[in-house]
């Protein structure tokens, strides 16, 4: 019946199509690859460059995903459940090592 009073009225059932918006995820570090590993040709070898902070405030002005990041790259897990004060001061103690 329902199909009946669609077409009465003119509308057709139309093939609803989802267009999925692709992941993007970026990161400012790159992973380093193994330095056993002889580079592949046409492929150049990543290197990162730790940066330098110069004070706990240049710390405290990035969120806590990038100070999680940076602290993956010094070889720290911190835990973002904590303030951000903590993890602040958990990675200048591990960037002053």
């Amino acid at each position: 019946m329902f199909n009946w009073i669609k077409k009465m009225w003119g509308a057709e059932a139309k093939e609803q199509t989802w267009i999925s918006k692709p992941k993007v995820e970026v990161s400012a570090y790159k992973v380093e690859p193994s330095l056993t590993e002889a580079p592949k040709k046409n492929q150049t070898s990543t290197i990162i460059v730790k940066p330098a902070f110069k004070s706990k405030k240049d710390l405290a002005k990035m969120t806590k995903k990038k100070l999680e990041e940076i602290g993956r790259v010094h070889g720290i897990e911190l835990d973002r459940r904590e303030t951000k004060d903590k993890l602040v001061t958990q990675l200048w103690k591990a960037i002053k090592k």
